[in-house]
């Protein structure tokens, strides 16, 4: 194999596989990815057999052929090589890959692409085409929801649910709960799988890497998914087992609708969250006639209070949160002004954006 291609290409492409190759396998394989000509273009593929992602890159083929190549050592080599240059690699029959550039020479010992573990092609049934923006938003306003305790497995991951016209996505983690819903073209499509938080951190690392329009394409099969956005592909298994049923979770009717400002309740809650030293650690919100007072304290650190205005008109409600996961969901509100309804102090609290009612979040309160 010979091939000739620029410097920028060549470390979009690279950059763009890295992150899911596996540094420490067993297979030292997966150790590398794979490259490869494919017609006019370059491909390039990894995986760690859970997720797996590939690209095409643009260049000139000057013979074709395959290898698997050492990701980090070449990422590392092309990113000091001159800007604006050719890079030449070339492989040969005991799989060593040359790469020149200018005065500089190196030399990596790959592997073969038959050790190579095969991606699966994109599926061409249960296809469901969305916005690139539209689903970047959608996974933004879910994702950090996803929980991390290994003994849930299903809650590893993000329930998407598509039917009658309706894409929903859900991640909870037992103690909050982020939910959003969009409309689609397509009222014929229905699936409901748990896609694993390492693939839904890849594709939002690849859409927010291309700031174009566009669409991207979602395909399922009974165990795997794959996103086509542009010239490049992920795919991934799915997690197997039935998602908890969530609609059960939100709250239907809350005697409490108050009306706060995004930007201010965020500030508050930021600037309480620093004497919350740890993850058990609370602030309280404590909801009087037309105020809001938030607060902390810390023994032996000291202790703080940020009043805002509120529309509240009934009695006095205390009621404490994790700060963190009020900053994840205020961050990730678009509005200006939000709802936070409330019945008391033991009972979850649903957060919506005041102009966006296909999104909400549930939070569970903490003891006080």
């Amino acid at each position: 194999m010979k091939v000739l291609c620029g410097k920028e290409e060549l470390l979009k492409g690279s950059q763009l596989v890295q992150t899911v190759v596996a540094p420490r396998s067993t297979l030292p394989v997966l150790s590398n990815f794979l490259f490869e000509t494919e017609g006019s273009m370059i491909k390039l593929s990894s995986t760690d057999l859970e997720v797996g992602v590939s690209c095409y890159i643009k260049g000139e083929i000057v013979k074709e052929g395959s290898i698997t190549i050492p990701a980090k050592r070449f990422s590392d080599i092309i990113k000091e090589l001159p800007e604006d240059s050719s890079i030449e690699i070339r492989s040969d029959d005991t799989n060593q890959i040359s790469i020149k550039c200018g005065k500089s020479r190196f030399s990596l010992m790959g592997l073969p692409k038959t050790d190579y573990p095969i991606l699966p092609d994109f599926p061409k049934e249960k296809v469901l085409k969305m916005p690139k923006d539209v689903l970047k938003t959608m996974l933004r306003r879910t994702a950090f929801s996803v929980s991390n305790d290994e003994s849930r497995y299903i809650l590893n991951g993000t329930y998407l649910n598509v039917s009658d016209g309706l894409v929903k996505l859900v991640a909870t983690d037992g103690r909050r709960l982020a939910f959003i819903s969009r409309d689609i073209t397509d009222k014929k499509i229905n699936l409901a799988v748990v896609i694993p938080s390492k693939a839904i951190n890849e594709i939002q690392r690849i859409l927010s890497l291309d700031e174009g329009k566009g669409e991207v394409k979602i395909g399922v099969t009974e165990n795997q998914i794959a996103f086509q956005a542009g010239d490049v592909m992920l795919t991934s298994r799915l997690i197997e087992g039935t998602f908890p049923n969530y609609e059960q979770v939100i709250p239907k009717k809350n005697e409490a609708h108050i009306k706060l400002s995004s930007k201010e309740a965020l500030s508050a809650v930021k600037q309480m969250a620093l004497l919350a030293l740890d993850k058990s650690s609370s602030i309280k919100f404590l909801f009087g006639r037309g105020t809001l007072k938030v607060s902390a304290s810390a023994q032996g650190l000291g202790e703080g209070e940020v009043e805002m205005n509120t529309d509240y008109n009934g009695e006095n409600l205390e009621i404490a949160f994790n700060p963190s996961f009020l900053m994840d969901i205020l961050k990730n509100v678009d509005d200006e002004q939000v709802y936070f309804e409330l019945s008391n102090a033991l009972t979850p609290a649903l957060i919506t954006p005041v102009k966006d009612k296909s999104y909400m979040c549930v939070v569970m309160p903490m003891r006080i």
